[in-house]
Formats: structure tokens, C-alpha cells, sequence
């Protein structure tokens, strides 16, 4: 069957209301809120400094409802964070960039082409696979600190998500098929961080995952 489940097509999700209040407003069905992204953000804040990543500049690349925008003001007051969403709805509402972890051009749209850190949460499982190929191609051009990396897996839909709080109309990918693609241009930090080869950080073997 492949990298990806193919065995049919998969519907498009709508990125519209109602898709964000059932996973990010409904406290019965939410999959994240705004706190969790908070002690996530500080977590990522504090391995950076401990790996000597300074960070002034974020790429937050499918930011949704915006939680890391809060949460980088705590952590990092003085960088300067750029949201792009591709839902339509959203950057109406918030006013975000439109664009996707795909086609965005950064220099263009946002005045810059790289940043000290990037975030993509919960987006790469949206994409075929040519797309999510080209999607970590960019992430490495577009990183030169580290990259804050969460996709949905085969394995976590089996064995780790609850899966009344996920969306599963995605494509599952084995972790295997993003570490070898990530492996060209960051090294495993654990957590989730992903420490790009311009970053000149030192990381142990058992450091990482």
C-alpha cells in the first residue's frame, strides 16, 4: 500500500467554524487549549536556551487559532512571531497570513526568508505525500535554529491518540517516512525539536530519539 493509506480517497477537511470549535473551543472535544500550548512553548523556550538556539524570529506555519502567538509573547518577548493559516475562515477572524507550509514564500509574504524557529503543529498530516515531501523540504530551507515538528502517525492513531478528540480524516504515514526526510537537513532532539545543521548546537547521541 505504500507510505500512505490508499486504499481510498480521502475527503478534504474543511477548515471552516465548525472545524475549530469542535477541536479547539468545545472543552469536550478540544484537542488542545491554550495553556497546554503554553507549557509546550515553554519546554521548547527552555531546551533552546539550553542548547545555546537564541530565538528572535518565529515561523508559526498553519497557526490556527493562534495559541503559540500567546505563548511566544511569554517566552520569547522579544522575538518577532509571524502566523500563516490556510484556512480562509481563520485568517479572516485573526487577521493571519494565508498561505501553506506548501507554496508559502516567505520573502515575499512576510519580508523574510528564514527564521530561528519554526513551529508546525498538527499540519503535515493534512497532505499527500508529494506535498508533505515539498512541505519538509521548506521547513528546512525556511529554518536555521530549530523546528518544533507534530504530525500525526500511523502508530499514534493505533496506539497513543484519543481518537474522539482527533481528526482522522488524514494521511497516516509511518514516523519513519518524516524522520528520514528530516535526518537531510536537523537532527532528533526529542520533544518534538528538531535542531537544524545551521544552528551549530552540540547534541549528544542519547540526546536525541
Amino acid at each position: 500500500m505504500g507510505h500512505s493509506q490508499r486504499r481510498r480517497p480521502r475527503p478534504q477537511t474543511t477548515f471552516d467554524a465548525e472545524y475549530y470549535r469542535r477541536y479547539y473551543d468545545d472543552p469536550a472535544t478540544r484537542v488542545s487549549d491554550p495553556a497546554t500550548v503554553h507549557k509546550l512553548a515553554k519546554f521548547v523556550a527552555a531546551y533552546l536556551d539550553h542548547l545555546g538556539i537564541g530565538v528572535r524570529t518565529i515561523l508559526d506555519v498553519g497557526c490556527g487559532v493562534g495559541h503559540w502567538r500567546a505563548a511566544a509573547a511569554d517566552c520569547w518577548p522579544r522575538a518577532r512571531w509571524f502566523g500563516v493559516e490556510w484556512s480562509e475562515h481563520l485568517c479572516r477572524e485573526h487577521g493571519w497570513t494565508h498561505g501553506s507550509v506548501v507554496d508559502l514564500e516567505p520573502r515575499r509574504q512576510l519580508g523574510r526568508a528564514t527564521f530561528d524557529l519554526v513551529v508546525c503543529q498538527g499540519v503535515l498530516q493534512y497532505l499527500d505525500d508529494r506535498q508533505a515531501a515539498r512541505a519538509l523540504t521548506n521547513l528546512g530551507t525556511w529554518t536555521t535554529g530549530a523546528l518544533y515538528l507534530e504530525a500525526l502517525t500511523a502508530h499514534d492513531w493505533q496506539h497513543v491518540c484519543d481518537r474522539t478528540r482527533t481528526d482522522g480524516n488524514v494521511h497516516l504515514r509511518p514516523g519513519a517516512w518524516y524522520r528520514r526526510r528530516l535526518a537531510r537537513k536537523f537532527t532528533a532532539g526529542g520533544g518534538g525539536v528538531f535542531v537544524h545543521e545551521a544552528a551549530g548546537a552540540t547534541l549528544f547521541e542519547l540526546e536525541g530519539q
